[in-house]
Formats: structure tokens, C-alpha cells, sequence
């Protein structure tokens, strides 16, 4: 896989194709994150709309997301990929943002699955956040 794909979309979009890809990592859209997404104004914040998001969500599983479900590592194109998508956010604020969305979604089912973690965990590593602080971030944010 190309990572190319990943930043062909407007920069503008690059938060909700994080988010997406949190959404898709586990290879299915669970309409329990959607509504925690919703809840907590996503869309609106990163700028996209709900349909649009949704579009994102089904591309990550079309290129990414079926597949992690099948192993506990990123291959190397895979990694590629997700790390073009996370390097198209340079912003810290909003990679918080993202990150504390993130959370939020891939807990809505009452649990998180082994490659919804492994996507998160590849997030804080890469962004170099720490868990506390997107704790903090829950914690602060007003939209809960």
C-alpha cells in the first residue's frame, strides 16, 4: 500500500481521517461510536460533515482497517499509511482533540478492541503524547 492515497484529500480533513481511522481500525463502523461521535459534536469540531465522516471511515477499512483485525502488528505498508495520516496533523491541540475523540469511540462499545489499542497506542506514540495527558484533555473538555 502507497501511503500517497492518505494525503491526497484536503489538509482541512485531516483530523476526521485520523478519527476515521480509530473508527475503522477493528474492520467495521459501529453505529455505538457514531453516536458518541456525535454526542460529543465531532464532526462540527474537526469540520465534516456526518456523511463525509462515514465516507472516511468505509475508505480506512477499504485500505487499512479489514486487514488489522487479522494480525497484532502493522505491516509496513500498513504503518506507512497510518503514519501519513497521523504526520497530515501537526497541530498538538488538535491531535489532543482527536486523540480524546478517539477514546471516546473506541470505548463506546464497553470495550476496545486489540487493533483499536494498537492504532491508539501507535497515535500517543508517534504524536509523543502521554495517556495523562489525553486524560486531561477528557477531563477539560466541555462537550462531554
Amino acid at each position: 500500500m502507497n501511503a500517497a492515497p492518505a494525503r491526497a484529500h484536503p489538509d482541512g480533513e485531516a483530523p476526521a481521517r485520523v478519527l476515521a481511522l480509530f473508527v475503522a481500525a477493528n474492520g467495521s463502523i459501529d453505529s455505538n461510536e457514531i453516536r458518541t461521535l456525535e454526542r460529543l459534536g465531532a464532526f462540527r469540531r474537526l469540520g465534516v460533515g456526518r456523511k463525509r465522516f462515514l465516507e472516511m471511515a468505509q475508505r480506512c477499512i477499504d485500505e487499512v482497517g479489514s486487514g488489522l483485525c487479522e494480525r497484532s502488528w502493522l505491516r509496513v505498508s500498513d504503518l506507512d499509511h497510518v503514519n501519513a495520516l497521523l504526520d497530515a496533523v501537526d497541530d498538538e491541540s488538535m491531535r489532543l482533540l482527536v486523540l480524546r475523540l478517539s477514546a471516546a469511540a473506541i470505548t463506546a462499545d464497553g470495550r476496545v478492541s486489540g487493533d483499536e489499542r494498537m492504532v491508539y497506542e501507535h497515535a500517543l506514540a508517534r504524536w509523543r503524547i502521554r495517556p495523562q495527558q489525553v486524560s486531561e484533555a477528557i477531563l477539560q473538555d466541555t462537550s462531554n
